[in-house]
């Protein structure tokens, strides 16, 4: 098994960190292809160090003259690398803020389509944070089909507004060009459709046991965890929980991926002989976090809502006085 996945920029790099980990831990003899850009080398030094059996590609991306080139990063390297692993059989599409709890080959012991996308009976029914597929022509003949029309959304200034609207369902722009590649249906399974004149078969998996995205307490049954959204100001910049993403319902996920990281980041440390620090992957870990216990502490937690609350005012009124200042204020 082969699993594929994108990363730009430091912001993710602790996440990238634990998704490796992760993948390392439920599927040591599955290979790994990383597609990169803007990280340092001393942190791309020490991850290829821990992970040397995975191949690391850097990408040349222009993200500073073409910023739709960011958002559609993913749909470019997934298409790259489905093209690059076509002969592989299984594959794994994953994004960079997932956790891989178990073997995934059973999923593959199907035949029945060269794609597997996962679907959730809520608003936003399709996610597109996972795809399984088998290296074959009509797989790539999809991903290049799939990224074209994410592409022409992103491009057309009323398609992209569609894709946001929270009420249309849709999600993003590579949910809403894969909703209408299939002509998606709530509760179906099984599509095929026509890609460079190729039949694309096509199988809905639930979300809930292939690409968890809310806030569960993890069973047997999940295999892949997808710290989306709100999870991301949580753990990458340190918010308290949030009303999408409440203390009572995520607290056992949170504590495993504190505890997935801190195993990553010790890895890695061993391996490269280094002394990195949570801040330097820029994961943060609260202080209302026991982490040898995973236990919560009730008053710490007032104490760092107190603190992000001030905080939240300053940066507040700076924003407010830069807009009566035309942009110019004093941080001093």
């Amino acid at each position: 098994m082969r699993f594929i996945v994108a990363s730009y920029g430091e912001k993710h790099i602790g996440m990238l960190l634990t998704h490796l980990h992760s993948i390392a831990r439920s599927h040591p003899a599955a290979r790994v292809a990383i597609y990169w850009q803007d990280v340092s080398e001393r942190l791309m030094d020490a991850l290829r160090a821990t992970f040397p059996r995975y191949d690391f590609h850097p990408t040349d991306f222009d993200f500073s003259r073409d910023y739709l080139l960011r958002i559609s990063s993913k749909v470019h390297s997934w298409c790259r690398a489905a093209e690059e692993h076509a002969g592989e059989t299984e594959l794994c599409f994953a994004d960079v803020d997932t956790l891989i709890l178990r073997d995934l080959s059973a999923f593959f012991t199907k035949d029945d389509a060269d794609v597997v996308f996962t679907d959730k009976p809520q608003r936003t029914a399709l996610n597109t944070g996972v795809m399984l597929a088998r290296g074959r022509p009509a797989t790539t003949a999809f991903f290049r089909e799939w990224r074209d029309r994410t592409l022409q959304i992103i491009r057309t200034p009323e398609q992209y507004q569609q894709a946001n609207d929270y009420t249309l369902g849709f999600g993003a722009a590579d949910q809403m060009a894969l909703w209408q590649m299939l002509d998606y249906e709530r509760g179906r399974s099984g599509y095929e459709v026509k890609a460079e004149g190729e039949t694309v078969r096509l199988r809905a998996e639930p979300c809930a046991v292939l690409n968890e995205t809310n806030s569960v307490v993890p069973t047997d049954s999940h295999h892949i965890l997808h710290y989306k959204a709100g999870w991301q100001t949580i753990l990458l910049q340190g918010r308290p929980f949030s009303k999408n993403r409440p203390r009572a319902t995520s607290w056992p996920m949170f504590v495993l991926y504190l505890q997935r990281f801190r195993e990553a980041l010790e890895t890695l440390n061993g391996t490269a002989g280094a002394r990195f620090t949570a801040s330097d992957f820029g994961i943060v870990v609260p202080a209302y976090f026991d982490a040898e216990t995973a236990g919560f502490n009730p008053q710490r937690y007032a104490l760092w809502r107190a603190r992000d609350a001030a905080q939240s005012a300053i940066r507040t009124v700076r924003h407010v006085a830069s807009k009566l200042t035309g942009g110019v204020v004093s941080h001093s």
